[in-house]
């Protein structure tokens, strides 16, 4: 709706002085002021679409984070798990002599689980820290096209309002020398 309402804003701006210039301008000139417009419309369009993409980009890197995050808390919830199935294996074998072979057998296994997990995690805690970085570099990317938005769109509007006020004054300084 936004988007609509500049859009309008825009054209009215647009056609307010394009009739106004058309008045007292030449064709050519005013063919010229109409590219002009339509060239920073153009650029304007790029902008946005360039400044759309980086958002959707931003937003599909912080759903990845999301979802390595929520992997991250499971995966050190197993991690706990296997470190305490590793605590008590370990004081069964110390209490049962009759079925030490078997709890150190599981003890073993719960120590590959342990550092495979710890490898997980590792690799995880790497890939956030690595797409907080995007997401930081892609925050600054926005900030960036927002203030070459804004930038653009004020060259625009100033560009079209100071363009009549100087031919105007112009034409009245020739009109008070007839």
């Amino acid at each position: 709706m936004a988007k609509h309402t500049k859009n309008i804003k825009f054209m009215t701006v647009l056609v307010c002085l394009l009739i106004l210039v058309g008045c007292d301008k030449a064709a050519k000139e005013r063919d010229q002021t109409v590219a002009e417009a339509e060239e920073a419309k153009a650029e304007l369009a790029k902008v946005k679409a360039v400044l759309e993409q980086t958002q959707s980009e931003r937003d599909e890197l912080k759903e990845i984070a999301a979802a390595l995050s929520e992997e991250l808390e499971d995966t050190r919830s197993e991690l706990s798990n296997a470190i305490l199935t590793q605590e008590q294996l370990q004081e069964q074998a110390t209490e049962l002599t009759e079925q030490r072979d078997r709890a150190i057998a599981k003890t073993r296994e719960a120590d590959k689980m342990v550092a495979k997990l710890e490898e997980q995690l590792k690799r995880k805690e790497a890939d956030i820290r690595e797409l907080e970085e995007w997401n930081k570099e892609l925050q600054v990317t926005i900030q960036e096209l927002q203030g070459q938005f804004e930038q653009t769109d004020e060259e625009v509007l100033e560009e079209l309002y100071e363009e009549p006020n100087e031919e105007s004054n112009e034409e009245f300084a020739e009109g008070n020398n007839v």
